[in-house]
């Protein structure tokens, strides 16, 4: 960071480092070697300079440098922009290699950007100053995405990509439209920015660790990243049983809160960005209805309580089918059935509730796990299924 600031380009980097990219055969636009490098990230810099960026098996000085992460990284801006294979990287006094450094920035993992809340009011700004233009003012939980999960502030500011979409596609797979933008996150950003410091730790800490806090005061990281696997609960504008249970006395002052959400659409899928108004975007198989999905993070579910909320429905359902089990049969026996013999015997119904508790609820539970249904559907489901094997073994 001493030697490359965050305003810096790819191209000082490459002057730095002894690199010049060349351009593939048929390109006759001589720009297209400086468009790949001007569009690179300031946070792909970062790595570069400060080493993050290594891959296993990369011969560790190149050209009489350490600079393997600046290769790599260079290399897969090449691979972003449609280069493809056919770009090569020359050094200086080097022979031209391909295959190699293709095969590098394939196999180089780049770290997924990490989600981000606001905790309060910030200006995001075109570079890392104060006196440049602002893009977009950001309220108390928008969301942004720090490029790379990089949270280390350079000079107080910090890299980050906001959303610029609101109304979302719902059958739709194409990228997400972000503008990136800097936000002063620590001290000398925040008294460059507001004129004072005060929001900053003080200054008898630790440059690290001041910088750290200041970060965790104004940005704290979600619960749920980019590419972790959730389900967003969809409540209904209207349903036949809510609409006939709010015409009932009992529920004339309005039906509590867990009869909606027990009957809410979920809809599984990956975190795919975010959108404005602090919404998470949630990316379905392509064909699924919807394939894109916009949630706020208080509707999201995790799988791990998504089966447990599934898993309590089911229970429930068995509860209520042993107790119209056994209400059919008291029923018989209060019209004579004896108890000791007959299909209305207690030694079948004994029977039938095994099987419910060790095999038939169980079995039934895990399919409307994956298919994602509700609460109330798997309530439904497995009572039906429990009863119909109770009519299948004592119906006549």
């Amino acid at each position: 960071h001493s030697h490359l600031g965050p305003s810096r380009s790819l191209a000082d980097l490459q002057g730095t480092l002894g690199f010049r990219p060349t351009r593939p055969r048929g390109a006759s636009d001589p720009s297209v070697d400086a468009a790949p490098m001007r569009s690179a990230s300031a946070a792909v810099l970062r790595r570069c300079a400060t080493g993050v960026v290594r891959q296993r098996g990369v011969p560790p000085r190149l050209c009489g440098r350490d600079a393997t992460g600046a290769l790599l990284a260079q290399h897969q801006v090449l691979l972003q922009q449609g280069w493809g294979g056919a770009a090569g990287i020359r050094c200086p006094g080097q022979p031209r290699f391909f295959a190699a450094a293709s095969l590098f920035a394939r196999q180089a993992e780049e770290p997924r950007n990490q989600i981000l809340r606001l905790t309060g009011a910030a200006k995001l700004r075109a570079q890392a100053s104060a006196d440049s233009e602002m893009l977009a003012e950001l309220g108390a939980g928008d969301l942004v995405e720090a490029i790379g999960g990089n949270l280390e502030p350079a000079g107080g500011w910090l890299l980050v990509r906001s959303p610029l979409e609101d109304r979302i596609d719902v059958m739709s797979d194409k990228p997400l439209e972000y503008q990136d933008g800097w936000l002063a996150v620590a001290a000398p950003a925040l008294e460059a920015e507001f004129g004072t410091a005060s929001s900053a730790p003080a200054p008898a800490e630790e440059a690290g660790g001041a910088a750290a806090l200041a970060l965790e005061k104004l940005l704290v990281p979600t619960d749920v990243q980019m590419g972790e696997r959730v389900a967003a609960r969809v409540l209904l504008e209207t349903h036949p049983v809510l609409d006939a249970l709010k015409k009932l006395p009992l529920f004339k002052d309005g039906l509590p809160n867990w009869m909606p959400v027990s009957v809410a659409e979920l809809y599984a899928g990956r975190i795919a960005g975010v959108a404005k108004r602090g919404r998470f975007i949630l990316q379905r198989p392509s064909g699924a209805m919807p394939e894109r999905v916009a949630s706020v993070p208080e509707k999201l579910i995790r799988p791990k309580a998504r089966m447990r909320q599934t898993t309590i429905a089911g229970i429930l359902g068995l509860g209520l089918s042993l107790v119209l089990g056994l209400g059919l049969h008291a029923r018989k026996w209060v019209r004579g059935e004896p108890l000791d013999a007959g299909r209305f015997a207690l030694e079948p119904l004994v029977g039938w509730t095994t099987l419910l508790v060790v095999f038939l609820t169980p079995v039934t539970i895990l399919p409307c796990f994956i298919f994602t249904n509700s609460q109330a559907s798997t309530l439904v489901v497995v009572v039906w299924m429990n009863m119909l094997l109770y009519n299948d073994l004592f119906s006549e």
